[in-house]
C-alpha cells in the first residue's frame, strides 16, 4: 500500500512561490559571462541540409543573437547555414572577446539506410528513506540490474526527513503526476505494478530488440563546472525532446523497511546504499526539443550543484522522450570523464 503524500501540493506551492520571486533573466544579469558554449542540431549530415547553431554562456543563457559564428573560419548570417558541398567543416562562433568551442560537421552524400541503435529502458522510482513499503521497490530495482544491464534507474526521493529530497524531484514529481511512493515509472508512461520486486519481467518485457534513436553522452568536471555533450542519432525523423538528469551513487542512510521478507526482516535498515539519486534536472524538466538529424548534438554548462556529497560518484542520465507521448524511446547514463559514442547495430 502507498503512503499518500499529503503534504505535497502544500510543499510545492511554497516552493514555486518562492522560486518565482526573481526571473531567470533577472539572477542571470548578476552572473558574470566566463566562457560559451557552440552546439549545433547536427554534425552528421547530408547535402542540401541545414543546421542551426545555438550559443550559450557559461551559466546557461542564450547568447546567440549576439554572437558571431565561423564556418572555416568564414563568418555566417544569423545562425543556421545550408552546406552545398561533401567535407569537413569546422565552425566556431565569439562573443565580445570570448572564443568558443569547434564543433566538427560532416557533410556527406545523400543519405542511404541509416543505423538503427541499441535500447535501453528507463525506470524512474519514487521512494524514500522514511517510507516503509519503499524496500519493495528498492529490491526490485536491485533485482532488475542483476538480470539485464539495459535498464538505466534513477531514484527521487520525497518528503520526509529525507536527506535526498531536492527541489528538482519535488518538481519532477508534479510534473508527472506522482501523488505516492513508492511508484515506479517506465519509460516515463507505464507504471511498474507493486510490489515491484514481484514484476521485475514487466520492465524487462519493455526493453526493444533497436531503437530509432541513440544517445551518446561526454561529460567533464572542471573545478566546480560541468559540461554535458549528448550526441544524438536518428534512423528517422522524430519530434523529440531530450531530457538530463545529474545523479549520484554510492549515498547512505537508515532505510524503513515494513517487508519482513526483505532485507533479513529488518524494521529500519541501517547504512542502505543508494544509486542513481537525482541530484538536478540539467535540461528543461520536460525536456528540450530536438531537432531530428542524422546525428545532432546538445551541450550544457552549468556549475555543479551544492547538494553533491563526492563528485567521483556523480552520473549523468539522458533520455530522448516521444515529444507528442511523452514515452521514452532510448535512455544512457555516463560517468564524468568517460568516452561514449553511438550504440549503433550493424
Amino acid at each position: 500500500m502507498k503512503k499518500t503524500i499529503i503534504q505535497f501540493s502544500g510543499v510545492l506551492i511554497f516552493m514555486l512561490l518562492f522560486s518565482c520571486t526573481k526571473t531567470e533573466d533577472e539572477v542571470n544579469q548578476q552572473q558574470e559571462i566566463t566562457s560559451i558554449v557552440l552546439s549545433s542540431s547536427q554534425t552528421n549530415l547530408a547535402v542540401g541540409n541545414s543546421v542551426t547553431f545555438t550559443v550559450n554562456s557559461n551559466f546557461g543563457s542564450n547568447i546567440t543573437d549576439e554572437s558571431e559564428i565561423f564556418i572555416d573560419d568564414q563568418p555566417i548570417l544569423g545562425n543556421s547555414y545550408t552546406f552545398t558541398q561533401t567535407g569537413n567543416y569546422s565552425i566556431r562562433a565569439s562573443y565580445l572577446n570570448f572564443q568558443s568551442n569547434t564543433i566538427s560537421i560532416t557533410v556527406n552524400e545523400e543519405s542511404t539506410a541509416l543505423s538503427q541503435f541499441v535500447n535501453r529502458v528507463l525506470v524512474e522510482e519514487y521512494s524514500g528513506t522514511w517510507c516503509g513499503n519503499c524496500p519493495r521497490i528498492l529490491y526490485g530495482t536491485e533485482l532488475l540490474k542483476e538480470q539485464t544491464d539495459k535498464a538505466v534507474s534513477v531514484q527521487i526521493h520525497l518528503l520526509g526527513s529525507d536527506p535526498f529530497i531536492s527541489p528538482s524531484g519535488n518538481s519532477l514529481a508534479s510534473s508527472q503526476g506522482v501523488s505516492g511512493v513508492p511508484t515506479g515509472k517506465i519509460n516515463r508512461t507505464i507504471n511498474w505494478s507493486g510490489p515491484q520486486y514481484q514484476n521485475v519481467s514487466q520492465v524487462i518485457n519493455e526493453i526493444k530488440p533497436s531503437s530509432q534513436v541513440g544517445l551518446a553522452i561526454n561529460a567533464s568536471l572542471v573545478s566546480n563546472a560541468l559540461t554535458v555533450e549528448v550526441k544524438m542519432g536518428f534512423a528517422e525523423t522524430l519530434n523529440t525532446k531530450l531530457v538530463v538528469y545529474l545523479v549520484e551513487d554510492n549515498l547512505f542512510h537508515t532505510q524503513a523497511n515494513y517487508s519482513s521478507n526483505l532485507y533479513g526482516g529488518l524494521s529500519s535498515i541501517p547504512n542502505f546504499k543508494y544509486d542513481g539519486v537525482l541530484r538536478s534536472v540539467v535540461s528543461n524538466i520536460s525536456g528540450d526539443v530536438i531537432v531530428a538529424g542524422e546525428e545532432v548534438q546538445k551541450i550544457y554548462s552549468l556549475n555543479l550543484p551544492s547538494n553533491i556529497n563526492n563528485t567521483n560518484n556523480i552520473k549523468i542520465v539522458a533520455f530522448l522522450t516521444n515529444a507528442s507521448n511523452g514515452n521514452v524511446l532510448n535512455v544512457r547514463e555516463s560517468e564524468i570523464g568517460q568516452s561514449q559514442e553511438l550504440e549503433k547495430l550493424d
